[in-house]
């Protein structure tokens, strides 16, 4: 649950602080005229925003990867709390979850299973060898 939690909040907060920041934009915009000592409060402290921004970012992505981490420890799916499976995938173990269909490295990262000519099987090898002959007959004719 608190897994599913950080990882909503890691999902909005990049898009609610460049949010903040297009106000913040706004604002010093409108008082450019009327109030000059707003936009170069707000453009210098916009810097150090940045850091804080920063900051908490990492804060939150370190809580959500330790989260998961002690999950997996345990043996369970950091999202929904069914026992994975554990296979080694490319000198990695992967955490297989049957419950929610989600992987996990030994880290807390999500597992993203990258395609490769082995694993599509024999259409691509056809695919490759047809353009190849292709590129070849076309040069011919």
């Amino acid at each position: 649950m608190l897994y599913r939690f950080l990882r909503g909040i890691n999902e909005i907060y990049p898009k609610a602080c460049l949010l903040l920041f297009i106000g913040l934009f706004l604002v010093a915009f409108t008082f450019t005229m009327v109030y000059p000592l707003v936009p170069i409060v707000l453009i210098i402290s916009s810097v150090y925003l940045v850091v804080v921004v920063r900051c908490g970012y990492l804060a939150l992505k370190w809580a959500e990867l330790k989260v998961a981490r002690n999950k997996l420890a345990q043996g369970m799916c950091p999202a929904c709390g069914v026992r994975c499976d554990k296979r080694q995938v490319a000198e990695r173990s992967v955490h297989d979850c049957p419950g929610c269909r989600r992987g996990f490295t030994d880290t807390g990262e999500a597992h993203l299973p990258q395609e490769s000519a082995e694993t599509l099987g024999n259409s691509s090898q056809v695919e490759y060898q047809g353009n190849a002959v292709a590129a070849e007959g076309g040069g011919h004719g």
